[in-house]
């Protein structure tokens, strides 16, 4: 019975895929879904510190959250859909949409306590300062009796 189940399952999707095909692409369709995406990210180092752009056009500094916990850094957001689509017909919707989140693992190098973020343009902008490290202190070797 279970079998049998499982055939006319896979015979169903198999028809809605054939439909799918007969009808071909609705060129005019937008659909909106929940799906997260990706803002790319550039990481440079400077002499004095770590730099992390990430591009999120269209997000306002209040709608990107960034935290550190246990030597991660997050950063969270979401690009959300604005438009009211009727009557427009749209032929091709490349921009991303959705959530996002993005983890780093920070060095030791790094001053956690000092990082700073702006945002400009639709660029995110993280300095990530390095730690002030001492060059340490040399102790001469003395020798007894000479």
């Amino acid at each position: 019975m279970a079998k049998q189940h499982r055939l006319l399952s896979d015979l169903s999707a198999i028809e809605q895929q054939l439909s799918r095909l007969v009808r071909g692409p609705n060129l005019f369709a937008v659909e909106q879904s929940n799906a997260t995406w990706t803002p790319p990210v550039d990481i440079f180092e400077t002499e004095t510190s770590f730099v992390l752009m990430a591009e999120v056009p269209g997000i306002k500094s209040e709608e990107i959250d960034i935290k550190i916990s246990g030597g991660t850094l997050t950063l969270r957001g979401e690009r959300k859909w604005e438009r009211d689509v009727q009557g427009e017909h749209f032929h091709r919707l490349e921009s991303s949409y959705g959530k996002f989140e993005r983890s780093f693992s920070l060095s030791e190098r790094i001053d956690a306590d000092k990082i700073t973020a702006e945002l400009d343009r639709g660029i995110l902008r993280l300095i990530l300062p390095k730690r002030n490290e001492n060059s340490g202190k040399e102790i001469p070797v003395r020798t007894s009796g000479e």
